[in-house]
């Protein structure tokens, strides 16, 4: 992959925020006020390694597949705490994964006309297979773990890979993630140093308000500059960051109600101090089929 102008454009960004973000860390640990949640320090090394990770696969040539193969990872290892949360059994622990890897890998090569096909087909199948098979006592958690296995998850990955053939370069991809990362990173970072009064208490007590503001004008503004690279201007780049802020924020307070009603602090430990992968990529997979949807708008600039 050769660099150009516009990788090292969003490497620079990348790179100021990155030091903002660790200057706010700084001041909030010397006054003090980062008690509430999770240490940033113990998260911000998989933080940043997560994020180079997912920016290069973005950026690697169309023939090495390195975003499909990383979104059928993420999709795979979702579904697994999905249904590891359901307690589900052994058999659906490895099947339901294994489903949702296929219908992910399925968008990057079909065309989707065929891909809605295939997946409604296998959608059918796994209802009826369910309904054959279901004890009665656990008709629901199956049926939550097919709907999160074989629609929610392929329906917020698969528009990453959509995007990413619309486009050279995998630009616009690498556009949403890194303003979802940064929404994420200030809105812990604003709302630890600041407090104040939590945003949703009932879903996620550890959420304020200042945190969410903090969130949201990082994505605005990580949209205006980044706006450039996919060839928007500075306007539409910012109102889009505003758009994906909020959903970000909304699909992040979505999982912490799921874990609520589970019972759950994180789905998972397999990310470390970041949690499980759910976790770590609530907002970007809700964010995922907003921003498809943006895209593909007529009112949004070509």
């Amino acid at each position: 992959m050769a660099m150009t102008d516009r990788h090292l454009q969003v490497l620079l960004i990348y790179g100021v925020f990155l030091a903002l973000s660790i200057g706010l860390a700084l001041t909030g640990r010397r006054l003090r006020t980062a008690e509430r949640g999770p240490s940033v320090w113990r998260k911000y090394p998989t933080y940043i390694l997560l994020n180079l990770i997912f920016v290069a696969a973005a950026w690697l040539p169309a023939s090495w597949h390195g975003l499909a193969l990383l979104l059928a990872l993420i999709g795979g290892g979702a579904s697994w705490e999905i249904a590891q949360a359901l307690r589900l059994s052994k058999l659906e622990r490895s099947v339901l994964p294994a489903a949702t890897v296929s219908l992910v890998l399925a968008a990057a090569w079909l065309p989707l006309s065929a891909y809605l096909s295939i997946w409604l087909a296998l959608l059918l199948m796994a209802v009826a297979a369910s309904a054959l098979i279901a004890a009665r006592d656990r008709t629901g958690p199956r049926v939550l773990g097919i709907a999160g296995a074989m629609v929610y998850l392929p329906f917020c990955l698969a528009p990453l890979l959509w995007l990413w053939h619309g486009e050279d370069g995998g630009f616009r991809v690498v556009f949403l993630y890194l303003i979802i990362a940064g929404n994420d990173a200030f809105a812990q970072l604003t709302g630890q140093l600041s407090g104040g009064r939590l945003l949703a208490p009932q879903i996620s007590p550890g959420k304020t308000i200042a945190g969410a503001i903090g969130g949201f004008v990082c994505a605005v503004v990580l949209g205006g500059v980044l706006s450039t690279t996919i060839g928007w201007s500075v306007g539409t780049g910012a109102s889009v960051g505003a758009a994906l802020g909020i959903a970000g924020q909304v699909g992040d307070l979505v999982e912490s109600s799921w874990k609520r009603a589970l019972g759950i602090k994180d789905f998972s430990a397999v990310l470390g101090a970041q949690g499980g992968v759910l976790d770590r990529f609530d907002a970007l997979l809700f964010a995922s089929p907003v921003f498809y949807l943006i895209v593909i708008s007529p009112l949004v600039e070509p």
